[in-house]
């Protein structure tokens, strides 16, 4: 009877209330997320073509003495397929972004503004993030990874033949995993600001989120081990810098305000604290 009472305290929380809400709204939000998923998956096939021809086209791309072959017919039409894919998945990441931060009525912005704003708030950050996401993909990830596969087949006398698929899957790999970890501030941010989870909670929790970083790091970089401290690594730096600025948001937050009256003969000096969430004032 106590632990049926205890599953009832549990399941009637907070934050329970607000994960299943937050499932419902999943559900009612299937069809328009897979008409989205649609809408980018065919408007991205032939955005996919072009992509394709401007990246063999880049000399960068390809270090000397590599050849790139085709082994197969179909080849280049999944190889669409899979990047129309991708660009669906992106679109139904930012629109879940776009609903997380639109329904978070505790989302804390230091400024008065609109649900519809602070959708629009998210999308503009979860852009400029995915963006330097594919520069650092793109400016430092992909050379120092084809230079270095490149001269690790040339130092025991093998030739490089890269299959045009395998090698474009893993260029688009390190992007789209690029521009996914960058978009782990933003979630942190969201979250905490938002009321899902508490500071204490992720500072006590650091080292299994590192752990998931790891994982998740995994699942979007190419199997090696290169590439996967060089995804799993900036999610991690980017995760205490969320923490970080969190921290300096809530330290400016509550500092108290003084205020000078004068009165003729004298002045009065009053000490206004600013409003806190709760919580807020647990972690220093």
């Amino acid at each position: 009877m106590v632990e049926r009472l205890e599953l009832e305290e549990l399941m009637n929380a907070p934050r329970m209330r607000m994960f299943r809400k937050l499932g419902e709204h999943l559900r009612t939000r299937v069809r328009g997320l897979s008409i989205l998923f649609l809408v980018g998956f065919v408007f991205g096939y032939p955005l996919a073509g072009e992509g394709i021809d401007w990246i063999i086209n880049q000399s960068s791309l390809i270090p000397d003495g590599t050849q790139i072959v085709v082994l197969q017919p179909l080849e280049l039409v999944l190889l669409r397929l899979q990047i129309a894919g991708y660009i669906g998945i992106m679109l139904v990441v930012m629109s879940l972004i776009w609903d997380a931060a639109r329904y978070s009525r505790d989302l804390d912005l230091g400024f008065e503004i609109s649900s519809v704003g602070k959708g629009l708030w998210a999308l503009a950050k979860s852009l400029t993030l995915a963006i330097a996401g594919l520069i650092y993909a793109w400016e430092i990830l992909i050379p120092f990874l084809l230079e270095y596969l490149h001269e690790d087949a040339a130092a025991v006398g093998l030739q490089s033949t890269w299959h045009l698929q395998a090698w474009i899957g893993f260029l688009i790999s390190l992007a789209l995993g690029s521009a996914l970890a960058f978009q782990v501030p933003l979630a942190v941010l969201i979250a905490l600001k938002g009321g899902l989870v508490e500071r204490e909670v992720m500072t006590h929790y650091r080292r299994h989120l590192w752990f998931s970083s790891i994982v998740v790091g995994a699942m979007l970089s190419p199997p090696d081990p290169l590439s996967l401290a060089l995804i799993a690594a900036p999610m991690i730096v980017l995760f205490e810098f969320a923490l970080l600025i969190d921290r300096s948001s809530l330290s400016r937050s509550e500092t108290p305000v003084t205020f000078v009256l004068s009165l003729g003969h004298g002045n009065a000096i009053f000490d206004i604290d600013p409003p806190h969430h709760d919580g807020a004032r647990q972690d220093k």
